[in-house]
């Protein structure tokens, strides 16, 4: 009687990913050649180089961070949130005949504008269903006050010195452009 030999199967098994590399190598240069298409426009404005430099010292400035949000619901009401690290103020704008109220808007933006004069940006959530000419228009009610004389004083970041600018929120981004 003899002990019989048991052939077990642990043979080692070699992955071979020379078919997935293959296939890797042949899909990024098309995904190369496709993200050339996906790339998100920007309008540039030209804005005067005080105004560019403190647009500039927002991004940077993580210590005081401010936010100001304007969002448009379906039965266009607009909604103003301006966040501070404190503090946060909601302002609410009423529609009009299911129109936006852009007098009012723009009313509602130059009180918050004579409060924080050194912001120049805000982040824009419109609902789908509102129109681009609607929102161009937001775009429009944002970045100048409807009234020419009306100017805010903000300090200068290089000389320190107060400068006067017609300008409110000309920096303006989508906040919701990949929902």
């Amino acid at each position: 009687m003899g002990i019989k030999k048991i052939k077990t199967h642990y043979d080692e098994f070699e992955l071979d990913l020379t078919p997935l590399l293959a296939i890797i190598m042949k899909l990024v240069p098309v995904l190369i050649i496709t993200s050339s298409f996906l790339q998100l426009t920007q309008i540039d404005t030209d804005l005067p180089q005080v105004i560019k430099e403190a647009i500039k010292n927002q991004d940077a400035n993580k210590d005081k961070p401010f936010s100001l949000v304007v969002s448009i619901d379906k039965t266009r009401n607009v909604t103003i949130s301006a966040k501070s690290d404190n503090k946060e103020d909601n302002y609410e704008v009423k529609s009009l005949n299911q129109q936006i109220d852009f007098k009012g808007f723009n009313e509602k933006l130059i009180l918050i504008k004579k409060v924080n004069p050194q912001i120049f940006k805000l982040t824009l959530t419109p609902d789908e269903s509102v129109a681009y000419d609607e929102i161009v228009k937001i775009m429009d009610e944002a970045r100048k006050p409807r009234e020419s004389k009306i100017e805010f004083l903000f300090k200068d970041s290089l000389t320190g010195k107060d400068v006067k600018t017609d300008y409110m929120f000309p920096e303006v981004v989508f906040g919701n452009i990949f929902n």
